[in-house]
């Protein structure tokens, strides 16, 4: 794994994590001072929740063409 693919899968997990933590702190809003002044806020989780999508098609993406990478360059060497 080149230090790039480790970027992103550290992101990956980053904005997972950010997902899970807001979304627990905006349940937990919520039933403190009730859904009309916290629903707007569930956005938070959702752009997250898509950041850490993105990143993982990202990622899937450099992995696949660093093996056709280094398949060409295996190729090559023969």
């Amino acid at each position: 794994m080149t230090s790039l693919a480790k970027i992103h899968s550290v992101l990956e997990k980053f904005w997972w994590a950010m997902t899970i933590v807001t979304l627990l702190l905006i349940i937990i809003f919520i039933f403190q001072d009730g859904w009309n002044k916290w629903w707007m806020y569930l956005a938070v989780p959702i752009l997250t929740a898509l950041m850490a999508l993105m990143r993982r098609f990202l990622r899937k993406k450099l992995e696949k063409s660093e093996a056709i990478r280094d398949q060409r360059m295996a190729e090559n060497k023969k």
